[in-house]
């Protein structure tokens, strides 16, 4: 039989799959329709990656989410503005990153921030008409997206829950 906290927990990461990748697709395709689907993708991650069984930690890891993507998205954008890709330069990027987050202080980043590096130089790889400065922002904005989404629905679950709690009672 489910216990509340696993169906809290199913209709939630429902409800952030199918919102953050509406929302992440429509944003994205309002600026560059090729790369709408990792849009919802991305936001769908980043959705995922924060949702938590308690609110606070939901919002502690949005915080995170958005700093470790914007470093990463920096660095990212800033080396494929200058410089085209190799997997040296890919690398270098990876390295600065983790150094970045050593420097403010935010080594749990490191991850995120290198994923995010991984996002955006691949898909500007893979996606030839996009600029890197327009990638980096959009991977960003999805990933703002995603944890906003995820934040937005946890808030929501606790007072829905809470309330269907004292309805039973």
């Amino acid at each position: 039989m489910f216990k509340s906290h696993i169906f809290r927990a199913v209709v939630e990461n429902f409800i952030v799959a199918v919102l953050a990748y509406l929302l992440g697709y429509y944003f994205t395709a309002m600026f560059h329709w090729g790369t709408a689907e990792i849009g919802g993708l991305w936001a769908v991650i980043s959705g995922v990656f924060v949702m938590s069984d308690r609110e606070s930690l939901t919002a502690e890891t949005a915080r995170m989410r958005i700093r470790a993507s914007f470093i990463g998205c920096l660095v990212s954008g800033v080396y494929l503005y200058f410089f085209p890709f190799e997997v040296v330069g890919f690398a270098l990027c990876i390295a600065i990153g983790v150094f970045l987050c050593h420097i403010f202080r935010i080594p749990d980043h490191i991850k995120t921030t290198s994923i995010t590096i991984s996002v955006v130089v691949i898909v500007s790889v893979l996606v030839s008409d996009i600029s890197p400065v327009e990638n980096a922002t959009l991977r960003f904005a999805e990933s703002v997206i995603g944890s906003l989404t995820a934040l937005a629905v946890a808030i929501a679950g606790v007072y829905i829950f809470r309330l269907k709690k004292t309805e039973n009672k």
